[in-house]
């Protein structure tokens, strides 16, 4: 009944309560009837539409109360989506940190390996023999830099 998201809450609360109160108020007078005789030849119809209002009030009154507890339930869950939001954008921002503070890292540690590499450069095309440093600067350049930056 998506028509009905038109109407006001308090509006169709309202009308919820006039069908029952009134199916209520006809009950009661169909119980007079007995007392007042121009109304006796209505008696049972006034009983029958009385009965139809009061359980067709009930059951609106109870379908109204279980929408108004379900949006209830939707804004709750709204609020706790927007808190786990706020708390994911705060804990992204710490991440992003921490993987920029690496990949620089990782740069540096290139940059210098690259630096000392072009410094060794002639020791090791000299006699086609290794010199020490370029084993060591090999094994640093194999080694984590992640593990250096603890």
């Amino acid at each position: 009944m998506w028509f009905l998201s038109f109407i006001p809450d308090s509006f169709l609360h309202f009308i919820i309560l006039t069908i029952l109160v009134s199916g209520v108020g006809l009950y009661i007078l169909g119980l007079l009837t007995n007392f007042i005789p121009v109304i006796y030849p209505f008696k049972e119809p006034i009983r029958i539409v009385s009965t139809i209002l009061i359980v067709a009030g009930v059951y609106f009154l109870g379908g109204y109360n279980t929408e108004m507890d379900w949006r209830k339930k939707v804004e709750e869950a709204e609020a706790k989506v927007a808190a786990a939001e706020a708390k994911s954008a705060e804990v992204n921002t710490k991440i992003k940190t921490k993987i920029i503070t690496r990949t620089k890292v990782v740069h540096d540690r290139q940059i210098v390996i690259k630096r000392e590499l072009k410094e060794v450069e002639k020791r090791i095309n000299e006699e086609c023999r290794l010199d020490p440093v370029v084993t060591k600067i090999h094994n640093d350049a194999a080694i984590n830099p992640m593990s250096i930056a603890k």
